[in-house]
C-alpha cells in the first residue's frame, strides 16, 4: 500500500469521536426533563391498559391433585425387584399416560362416570426413580375438577392396563375440594409490563424529539440554519423571587451578575459598535421570533453596557403589548409611550416624567418606558408622533434602542424598521423552531433593514 493510500484512509482519533458522542449523549439527557410529564403519562397509560386487559381477560382456575404409587403385583416380576419393576411402571405410565388422556376410551369411561363430557386440563408427574406418580386436573369449576380427578384414577387402571400391565393405584396424598384459584387475582406483573413498555415508548418517543429538533443549539447553528451572523452568548442566570414584587431580570447594575454578564455582553457590545460605526447607524432594533426569549433583558443590558463605554444611550419600549421594561429597571407603574402616542400627554412631559423616574448611577442613560399594555399598538407606532419621538432622542445621544415586540408574531417590528437603522435579533437556545426564526428574519428583511446578526440567550455554562 503506498502512502497516499495510508494518508487518505487515516482513521478520526478516537478522542474527538469520544467527545463527539458525549456531546450527543449530553443534548440528549437534555431533552429528558423536558418530556417527563409525557414518560409519566405513557408509564401510567400502559401500566393501566396492560391491568384493564389482565383483568378482563382473568378467569380463575382450579387444581385437584392426588399422589398415589403404582404396584405391580408380585407373579408379575420376572428376574428383577418388585421395587425396581413398580418404578420402571410408573414411568411406564408416564410416558404413555398423555397417549392414552387423548384416547376415546378413557374420556368415554371418565365422561359416562361423570354423566358429562370431559373438558377438565390433565395432567401427570411421576418423582423420578421412584414409584409415585402424582395426577392434576384443572378446571374453572372446583368441583368439576376434584369430580374428574377421582373419575381418572378409577379408570385409569383399566385403560392402561393393556399397555403396562395390572396395576393398583394407592392413594398418599389428595387435594380435596379445591377452595381457593391456583392463579390469584394480581396482576403486579402485567402492570409492571405495562409500564415497562410505556417507559420504552417514551424513550422512542424522546429519540425521536432529538432527532427531530429543529432548534437553535449552539452558536454554530445561528450561521449554518439561518444565515446571519452570531454575536455572542448570553449565560442563563436564576434568580430566586423572595417576592412577586422583586424583579426576576438580571441588570449590569446588580453586583451579583457583573461576573456572570459584563464579559458576555462586552463581547456582543464591540461588535454591535463595531456594526455601527462601519455603517454610520445610531438606531438599533432589538426583537425576537417569538415570546419568552429574553429580548427585553438583552436590550436592557446591552444599553447598559454601551453606557460604560461613556456613550449617551436611550433605551425605548416599543413593546405596547407587553411593556416589561418597568420589572427590569423595578420602577413604579406610570405614564409611558403609549398614553404619548395616544396624545394623552406632551412629548416634552413624557421626557421629564421618564427622566425622573430613572433612578440609577449612569447620567448618560434615560429609559423611556411603555406605559400600560395596549390590545394593538401597530397603528400607534406608525404615527407621526412616533417618528417625532425617535427624531428628538437620536439627535441627543449617540445609540437610540427599540425593545420592541416579537417579529414572528406581530408586525410591529416591521412597522418600526422605518425608523431603525439595523436590527438585532435574540434567540433563546432550544427555543422557537428554525422555520418559525427564519419567517421572523424574512419579515425584517421586508423593511430593508439592516441585520447585524444574532445573540444566543439562556445558553447553560
Amino acid at each position: 500500500m503506498n502512502k497516499n493510500n495510508i494518508d487518505i484512509d487515516k482513521e478520526r482519533p478516537e478522542s474527538v469521536d469520544t467527545l463527539d458522542q458525549l456531546v450527543i449523549l449530553i443534548d440528549f439527557l437534555k431533552i429528558l426533563p423536558r418530556l417527563w410529564v409525557w414518560f409519566l403519562i405513557l408509564v401510567i397509560l400502559g401500566g393501566s391498559i396492560s391491568y384493564y386487559k389482565a383483568s378482563s381477560e382473568y378467569y380463575p382456575v382450579y387444581k385437584a391433585s392426588s399422589t398415589f404409587t403404582i404396584t405391580i403385583k408380585r407373579e408379575q416380576s420376572i428376574m428383577g425387584s418388585v421395587a425396581f419393576y413398580d418404578n420402571a411402571a410408573a414411568e411406564q405410565m408416564a410416558k404413555t399416560f398423555p397417549y392414552i388422556l387423548t384416547s376415546s376410551l378413557l374420556h368415554r369411561k371418565v365422561a359416562a362416570h361423570m354423566e358429562s363430557p370431559v373438558t377438565s386440563s390433565i395432567d401427570v408427574h411421576v418423582t423420578p426413580n421412584t414409584n409415585l406418580l402424582t395426577l392434576t386436573v384443572t378446571d374453572k369449576d372446583p368441583q368439576k375438577a376434584y369430580d374428574t380427578l377421582n373419575a381418572v384414577i378409577l379408570n385409569y387402571p383399566d385403560v392402561s392396563e393393556p399397555i403396562v400391565g395390572k396395576v393398583t393405584m394407592k392413594v398418599l396424598d389428595e387435594s380435596g375440594l379445591p377452595t381457593s384459584p391456583a392463579n390469584p387475582k394480581v396482576f403486579i406483573k402485567d402492570t409492571l409490563i405495562g409500564a415497562g413498555i410505556g417507559f420504552a415508548l417514551g424513550l422512542v418517543w424522546a429519540i425521536l424529539v432529538f432527532l427531530t429538533n429543529r432548534t437553535i443549539q449552539k452558536e454554530s447553528d445561528i450561521k449554518k440554519k439561518l444565515g446571519i451572523k452570531c454575536l455572542g452568548i448570553i449565560p442563563r442566570i436564576a434568580k430566586k423571587k423572595r417576592s412577586k414584587e422583586v424583579s426576576r431580570y438580571f441588570v449590569l447594575t446588580d453586583p451579583k451578575a457583573k461576573d456572570f454578564l459584563q464579559e458576555s455582553f462586552r463581547m456582543v457590545r464591540n461588535k454591535v459598535e463595531y456594526h455601527a460605526h462601519k455603517y454610520k447607524h445610531k438606531t438599533i432594533l432589538v426583537t425576537s421570533a417569538a415570546a419568552g426569549e429574553g429580548k427585553s433583558f438583552f436590550a436592557a443590558n446591552l444599553a447598559l453596557s454601551l453606557v460604560t463605554t461613556g456613550k449617551k444611550v436611550v433605551l425605548i419600549d416599543c413593546d405596547l403589548r407587553h411593556p416589561t421594561g418597568r420589572l427590569i429597571f423595578q420602577m413604579e407603574q406610570s405614564t409611558g409611550l403609549g398614553e404619548y402616542l395616544k396624545g394623552e400627554t406632551d412629548l416634552e412631559t413624557y421626557l421629564q416624567n421618564a427622566k425622573a423616574q430613572n433612578i440609577h448611577e449612569f447620567p448618560n442613560f434615560l429609559f423611556l418606558p411603555g406605559g400600560a399594555p395596549v390590545p394593538d399598538g401597530s397603528h400607534l407606532l406608525s404615527s407621526t408622533r412616533m417618528q417625532n419621538l425617535i427624531e428628538c432622542v437620536k439627535a441627543k445621544t449617540d445609540y437610540v434602542i427599540l425593545d420592541c415586540a416579537p417579529a414572528g408574531l406581530l408586525t410591529d417590528p416591521a412597522v418600526l424598521a422605518k425608523y431603525a437603522e439595523s436590527a438585532l435579533l435574540v434567540i433563546r437556545k432550544d427555543f422557537a423552531r428554525v422555520d418559525f426564526i427564519s419567517e421572523a428574519l424574512a419579515h425584517l428583511s421586508e423593511s430593508n433593514i439592516h441585520i447585524i446578526g444574532g445573540v444566543l440567550n439562556d445558553v447553560q455554562v
